[in-house]
């Protein structure tokens, strides 16, 4: 069963279940996945590109809710993060297509699989993310 978190606004069941299923069915997928740079972003590819797809539909709702209420912080918050997704996302696929998918931006270090799996668009490695580089 699906629970859905608590936000300000009410944000559809069918989006959160949606989205959860999905991760956990590519986390699978990518679960037998060989480690060589080259097949770990084939692996994602499918995953960013959904979760890129899903980032735009709730993108679209918020500007539209932020037509309804204008000047709402919360809408407005909201609509800016998800853009800011959006070019994570974008920015991953376009790591794919150069081959440097799953190497740290900042220090060309490995980033593990376990946080592609939980973070497909990250850029950087654990130790970068943590010291802010």
């Amino acid at each position: 069963m699906c629970h859905e978190p608590t936000y300000a606004r009410p944000v559809p069941r069918d989006a959160f279940c949606f989205l959860r299923e999905m991760t956990m069915s590519a986390v699978a997928a990518t679960a037998s996945v060989s480690c060589g740079s080259e097949a770990r972003g084939e692996s994602f590819r499918a995953l960013l590109v959904a979760q890129r797809e899903d980032c735009v539909r709730q993108r679209q709702l918020t500007v539209a809710e932020d037509t309804a209420s204008p000047g709402d912080p919360v809408v407005a918050g909201r609509a800016a993060d998800l853009l800011r997704t959006i070019e994570e996302i974008d920015a991953a696929l376009e790591r794919i297509e150069a081959g440097t998918y799953g190497r740290c931006v900042r220090c060309g270090g490995s980033i593990p699989d376990e946080r592609l799996e939980f973070r497909p668009h990250a850029a950087g490695c654990v130790a970068c993310a943590r010291s802010g580089r």
